[in-house]
């Protein structure tokens, strides 16, 4: 049994009461109302911050017998918010949680001979949830540059308004997303929009910047930009190229997508109403949207996604003591602050993990004679084309995505590649049909001419061996073996002809196992 110390129980204690919907997933988050501290046998007003303090500190210097803490806890789902009080006893070393609801169970816990103690009438969740987090938490170091979860916005307002937009304009979106016949999750964009949509809402009415109009640049599927239309914000999307949901939406919004590339040094708006800029996972843009900003004085909300340097390439890390995503972030940081921007961060509660934003809402200096120096100094660093040349290209996506997963590459090519990997599995193992090879075993095998051909493509050889399906079968990690034919249960005549020969029947010692009414080739 792990031994719990005193600073420890009262730090799980301190992140328990700002994170109860860690332990409860019909909570959204958690607001405290109210902080009271006793002293002798009074309750007097207290502050969030004194309590923090008090639970970080030794026992001996604590001025205060206990704190009553009232919570207001923000559900997902239902209507009404669910008022709770918690009940902290440094004498006691004890915390209790009641709530002003049947809804939700009461609880205490309390530190024993380095033990916890828990009660609560829900034991299964008492064990493994709540005991399981206080464990987790009581091991934890603060993090001081955390950035808060919707640390800019009233979260009140914002889970209120995302509840509304969700009840809305959901069932509609995905009603869009089935007769566009759109491959992506429809649910993990449609909520993540909605969300994104309530943020800046709540954001511009508590910073009074409401937009005359808002563009929003590598706008994708056009869906934020519907949103905010049909609450009545008037605004732009702009991207390389229309997808097939743009027609869907009703001409208020249709109208507002613009099929257009952004080139960031000859790029001009059309609407000079436009005083906001949104960068929404925007790609080999989001570098630029601060500058972007900058030179056209909007103010500009982007949340970073995939890592792009200003010239287009791929982003060189700079500090690889800390993950791919934040080091791109505080790159995009030093591009805003480099533009004159006093550049605020937040985290969204998004269903992505991509989910750090960065907002510009004042410049500190107009000066953009410096802002194009830093621009010129960054896109000198990974010029393109001729070092001579005075013309710098910034390299953006191409209208048409390329198709990158072995389809396209020379038939020759895949079938001699099939067929030497099919042998190479018939030879490793005495079972015809048991054969199996790792992804190093079958590379090391191939010539660098065999390899050349699918070099560039997506996952390369694996990709192709995943393609050829009926011939390869993927055996977990990295290893592939032979799929031997199975005849399946058909339980309807079979209306479908048959196209392609039978790779077994062609090239296996045995043959293929089925018989030819069996199988879907020809034999």
């Amino acid at each position: 049994m792990s031994v719990v110390e005193e600073p420890q129980f009262w730090l799980a204690i301190g992140i328990l009461i700002k994170n109860y919907h860690a332990l409860n997933k019909k909570i959204f988050e958690v607001v405290i109302t109210r902080v009271q501290k006793q002293q002798d046998d009074q309750l007097c007003d207290s502050t969030q911050e004194e309590l923090e303090r008090a639970l970080r500190e030794q026992p001996e210097r604590r001025t205060c017998k206990g704190f009553t803490i009232g919570f207001k806890l923000l559900p997902k789902k239902l209507k009404d918010n669910i008022l709770a009080t918690g009940f902290v006893d440094f004498q006691e070393c004890s915390y209790k949680c009641q709530f002003a609801t049947d809804l939700f169970e009461d609880f205490s816990v309390r530190l024993k001979g380095g033990q916890l103690e828990l009660d609560s009438h829900q034991t299964g969740w008492q064990e493994f949830v709540l005991k399981s987090k206080l464990l987790s938490w009581s091991q934890s170091k603060p993090d001081e540059t955390k950035v808060k979860s919707l640390g800019l916005v009233n979260v009140e307002k914002y889970n209120d308004l995302y509840k509304e937009l969700k009840q809305k304009h959901s069932q509609r979106l995905l009603q869009y997303w089935q007769t566009a016949e759109e491959s992506t999750d429809p649910l993990k964009f449609i909520y993540e929009d909605l969300a994104i949509a309530a943020y800046l809402i709540v954001l511009w009415g508590q910073t009074q910047t409401e937009p005359k109009a808002f563009a929003d640049l590598g706008c994708g599927n056009g869906l934020l930009v519907h949103i905010l239309n049909a609450e009545g914000y008037k605004g732009y999307g702009y991207d390389i190229r229309k997808r097939k949901l743009w027609s869907l939406y009703p001409e208020d919004t249709s109208k507002n997508l613009i099929e257009q590339a952004v080139e960031p040094n000859s790029f001009r708006f059309d609407f000079p109403e436009i005083d906001w800029l949104i960068g929404n996972h925007s790609d080999e843009l989001s570098p630029w949207l601060p500058v972007l900003a900058g030179r056209l004085s909007t103010n500009f909300f982007l949340l970073p996604c995939c890592p792009f340097e200003l010239s287009g390439a791929k982003f060189q890390r700079r500090n690889t003591s800390i993950s791919a995503y934040q080091d791109f972030f505080h790159y995009v940081l030093k591009v805003a602050e480099q533009c004159g921007f006093e550049t605020l961060q937040d985290r969204l509660k998004i269903p992505s993990t991509k989910r750090l934003a960065l907002l510009g809402l004042k410049r500190t200096t107009g000066d953009t004679q410096n802002l194009e120096y830093f621009v010129q100094e960054e896109l000198q660093k990974y010029k393109i084309g001729d070092p001579k040349d005075e013309m710098i290209t910034i390299k953006l996506r191409e209208k048409e995505e390329r198709v990158r997963n072995c389809t396209q590459v020379d038939r020759s090519i895949i079938d001699g590649l099939v067929l030497k990997i099919f042998r190479l599995l018939l030879a490793s193992h005495e079972d015809s049909w048991s054969g199996r090879l790792s992804m190093r075993d079958i590379a090391q095998t191939l010539s660098k001419e065999e390899l050349t051909g699918i070099k560039s493509e997506c996952g390369g050889i694996k990709t192709l061996l995943r393609n050829k399906h009926e011939v390869f079968q993927f055996c977990g990690g990295d290893v592939f073996g032979i799929r031997k034919p199975q005849a399946t249960a058909v339980t309807t005549p079979r209306l479908t002809t048959k196209k392609r020969d039978c790779f077994f029947k062609l090239h296996h010692p045995l043959g293929c196992p089925l018989d030819d009414a069996e199988c879907t080739f020809i034999h």
